[in-house]
């Protein structure tokens, strides 16, 4: 099994994180096909037949953790790639 963790410091709003957060998630969705759903006001979990994981805010950072199945395990550069460019662009 791989994975994957991302940690991205934020300054914006609360409320701004939490719309990142909704928009990375949507684009996972949307380019992987992983399902998603909020479990608290600060998390959100997602699966996917490659793996599980989750986005959360800890502190003053936004954390992606994803374990990858070893079926798609060659995969986890891409997504890890793929979730720094969402942070990116949606949070700071």
């Amino acid at each position: 099994m791989a994975k994957v963790k991302v940690t991205k410091p934020f300054t914006m709003p609360f409320d701004d994180v939490l719309e990142g957060i909704e928009r990375i998630a949507n684009d996972l969705n949307k380019e992987h096909g992983m399902s998603y759903s909020w479990v608290s006001q600060q998390k959100v979990e997602f699966s996917h037949k490659a793996g599980k994981g989750f986005l959360a805010i800890e502190g003053s950072n936004v954390v992606l953790e994803m374990k990858i199945s070893m079926l798609y395990a060659a995969m986890a550069p891409i997504v890890k790639k793929r979730v720094e460019q969402f942070a990116q662009e949606y949070i700071h």
